[in-house]
C-alpha cells in the first residue's frame, strides 16, 4: 500500500555564518552593505565610524519598523527587488538578494541593529554564540518610544571585531564601491566626507544604447600613468562598483594601458550574489563586453596616433640638433670625415630608396670646408682595396624611416635615420653613408624617456658610425679616440 507523508526541509544554522564568511571575499564588504543599505533607504548622510574595538554605520535614511527589521533578517528578501525604486528621491535600489547584511558575521561576533520610524525606537542584537546554540531561529526585538533625541534613521554596531581593519582601507574600498557621486548622497569616514577620484586626462563619454538598457559613462586617458591607481575601467551597477575591467586589450594593445580608467554604469548586467562579478556568459553581459571593448580600442587607437605624431616631433627636432652638432665637429676634424665608396653608395642605394616619403632636412648657413683632394683619393683607393679583401654580406634595411635627416659636407652627405629592427636587432648599422638607429632598441626605449641623455645616446650612435665609414685599418683605441674628439667636440664649444 502507498503511503504519503512530508519532511520537513532543513537549513542548519552553520549554513548562514559559512554564507556569511565565504560568500564575501573581505569582511570589509559588510561596510559597503550597510552604506549601499542607507542608499536604498533614502539616506543624505551616512557616517561610518572606525575603531579597533568596533564599527559603527549610522545614517538619516527612513528608518525601519518591526516589519522592516523582519524583511532585513530575511535570507533572499524579495522586498528591493519587488520595489526597486526608493519612495523619497526615486533611486534605484543596490540590494537584490537580502544576503549582504550575513557577511557581518565574518567580521563580527555580534551585531546591534539599532532603528528609528515613526513614534518607535526599534533593537535587535544578533549575538552569533547565543542564537547558535538555540533552536529557535527568532530574534528577540526590542520597542520603546521615541525621545526628542532621537532622529529617523538605523545605526548598525559591529561589537568584537574578529578582524583588524583600518581606517585607509575602508576609505580606499569606500572610494570604488558605494555610489559617492549620486545626488543628495554623502558619505563621511571618522567625520571625515569621502569623495569620488577624479583623474586629469582627455575623456571619451559613452553614452550607448542597447535592447536591454543604456551604457553610460566615461573612459579616461590620465594624462600620467602615475595618476592612476589601478589601470581599468570600473564597471558599476546602480552606480556600484563591481568590477575593473580591461576587456582584453592588453592582448592587443600595450601602449596606454597603464594611463587608462574612467567608469561606465550598467544596470541590465546580471551579477552573481555576492556583487563581486558579472554572469560573464549571459547575453547582456556580452553583448557589453563587445561593445566596451570596441569603444576602449578607439581610445588607444586614436592615443596611439597622437604619440606617434608627438614621437615625431621629438625624434625630428632630436636628429636636426645633433646633425648640426656633428657637421660642426667635423668641419673641424676633416681628417675624419668619411669619403670615396661610400658617397656612391648613398647615390645608387640609398637615395632613391629613402627619399620617397621621408623627411630631408638640410642643414644651411654653416661653413663648410675643401676637402683634400688627394687625400680624397688615396682613400678612395684604401676603401676599394680593402673592400675585395673583406666582402662581407650586410643587412639590407627595407623598412621607410621614422625620421631622416641629412649633413653636407662639400660632396659628401651623412644621413641619419630612425627605423624598427626589434628588440634584439642591432642597435645601429650603416649602409653606405646611410645611418640606421633601431628604435626598438632597449636603451633608445630607456634613453627615450630622458632628453639629454636621449641626445647623448643619439650622438654616441651617430659618431660611432661615422668613424667605422672610415674603414681604414687603425686600432679600437684609436677608433675610440676618434669617436671621443667628435663627441668632445660636437658637445663643448
Amino acid at each position: 500500500m502507498l503511503q504519503k507523508n512530508k519532511i520537513k526541509v532543513i537549513v542548519d544554522k552553520s549554513h548562514l555564518f559559512t554564507l556569511g564568511e565565504k560568500m564575501y571575499r573581505e569582511s570589509i564588504e559588510f561596510v559597503r552593505e550597510l552604506v549601499n543599505n542607507a542608499y536604498d533607504a533614502d539616506a543624505t548622510d551616512v557616517f561610518v565610524l572606525v575603531s579597533d574595538e568596533k564599527i559603527e554605520v549610522f545614517d538619516n535614511g527612513s528608518g525601519m519598523n518591526d516589519r522592516g527589521l523582519t524583511q532585513f533578517f530575511t535570507i533572499g528578501s524579495e522586498e528591493k527587488r519587488t520595489h526597486g525604486i526608493s519612495p523619497r528621491f526615486g533611486r534605484k535600489r543596490i540590494g537584490q538578494f537580502g544576503i549582504g547584511k550575513f557577511s557581518a558575521l565574518a567580521l563580527a561576533d555580534e551585531f546591534i541593529v539599532e532603528s528609528v520610524k515613526g513614534k518607535y525606537k526599534y533593537t535587535v542584537i544578533f549575538n552569533r554564540s547565543s542564537w547558535k546554540s538555540e533552536e529557535s531561529w527568532e530574534l528577540p526585538i526590542e520597542k520603546q518610544e521615541t525621545t526628542p533625541l532621537d532622529q529617523e534613521g538605523t545605526k548598525i554596531i559591529l561589537n568584537h571585531l574578529t578582524k583588524k581593519i583600518t581606517i585607509a582601507e575602508v576609505e580606499k574600498y569606500l572610494k570604488q564601491s558605494v555610489p559617492l557621486r549620486a545626488k543628495k548622497f554623502n558619505v563621511y569616514l571618522n567625520n571625515k566626507k569621502i569623495t569620488a577620484k577624479t583623474v586629469a586626462g582627455k575623456i571619451t563619454s559613452i553614452n550607448i544604447k542597447t535592447m536591454y538598457g543604456p551604457i553610460i559613462g566615461e573612459i579616461v586617458l590620465a594624462l600620467s600613468a602615475h595618476d592612476v591607481d589601478e589601470p581599468g575601467i570600473e564597471c558599476r551597477v546602480k552606480e556600484v562598483f563591481i568590477k575593473r575591467e580591461m576587456f582584453n586589450m592588453a592582448q592587443k594593445y600595450h601602449h596606454g594601458l597603464n594611463r587608462v580608467t574612467g567608469s561606465v554604469n550598467v544596470d541590465f548586467l546580471p551579477l552573481i550574489a555576492n556583487r563581486s562579478d558579472f554572469i560573464t556568459d549571459s547575453p547582456e553581459y556580452k553583448l557589453f563586453f563587445m561593445i566596451m571593448r570596441a569603444q576602449l580600442e578607439y581610445v588607444l587607437k586614436e592615443f596611439k596616433k597622437q604619440s606617434d605624431v608627438k614621437n615625431l616631433k621629438k625624434i625630428n627636432k632630436e636628429l636636426q640638433e645633433i646633425m648640426k652638432q656633428i657637421k660642426e665637429a667635423l668641419m673641424l676634424n676633416p681628417d675624419f670625415v668619411p669619403q670615396g665608396k661610400a658617397i656612391t653608395r648613398l647615390k645608387k642605394e640609398g637615395r632613391k630608396k629613402i627619399a620617397a616619403g621621408s623627411v630631408i632636412i638640410k642643414s644651411e648657413n654653416l661653413e663648410e670646408k675643401e676637402l683634400d683632394k688627394e687625400t680624397e683619393n688615396e682613400n678612395e683607393k684604401k676603401i676599394e682595396e680593402k673592400e675585395k679583401k673583406e666582402k662581407q654580406p650586410e643587412i639590407k634595411i627595407d623598412v621607410k624611416p621614422l625620421a631622416l635627416k641629412k649633413i653636407r659636407l662639400k660632396k659628401l652627405g651623412i644621413s641619419c635615420g630612425i627605423v624598427s629592427l626589434g628588440e634584439t636587432g642591432p642597435e645601429v648599422l650603416s649602409q653606405g653613408n646611410l645611418i640606421y638607429i633601431n628604435q626598438d632598441h632597449p636603451l633608445y626605449q630607456k634613453f627615450y624617456k630622458k632628453a639629454e641623455l636621449f641626445s647623448l645616446h643619439l650622438l654616441r650612435l651617430v659618431t660611432q658610425e661615422i668613424v667605422l665609414m672610415k674603414k681604414l685599418r687603425i686600432t679600437a683605441s684609436e677608433a675610440f679616440a676618434w669617436q671621443g674628439k667628435l663627441l668632445k667636440d660636437a658637445m663643448c664649444k
